[in-house]
């Protein structure tokens, strides 16, 4: 019994702590928005990698205060925490 509630609150913990992780931040809505900003500038560069992309997603990672995705999730999900949301949301775009 005792293992598999230590499993659950590791399974719960990673479902947050990745996205974060990738995204270099403590908040998990910014992290989804720069995942996306990433995702975004390699797709309009071609790749992930070389001038083109370093410009778009530096400029955009410099923007990415995580607010424009809050109010995205909040909209699309209103009775869900936006935190879980974010974190779902990271996941599906894997």
């Amino acid at each position: 019994m005792k293992i598999t509630i230590v499993i659950i609150v590791l399974i719960v913990a990673a479902f947050f702590i990745v996205p974060m992780a990738v995204g270099g931040s403590t908040n998990v809505c910014q992290a989804l928005e720069k995942h996306n900003v990433s995702k975004s500038a390699a797709s309009i560069a071609g790749g992930n990698s070389g001038p083109v992309y370093g410009v778009i997603n530096s400029i955009g990672q410099a923007g990415a205060t995580g607010q424009t995705e809050t109010n995205i999730q909040a909209n699309a999900y209103p009775n869900s925490p936006t935190a879980i949301s974010c974190a779902a949301s990271f996941w599906r775009s894997l």
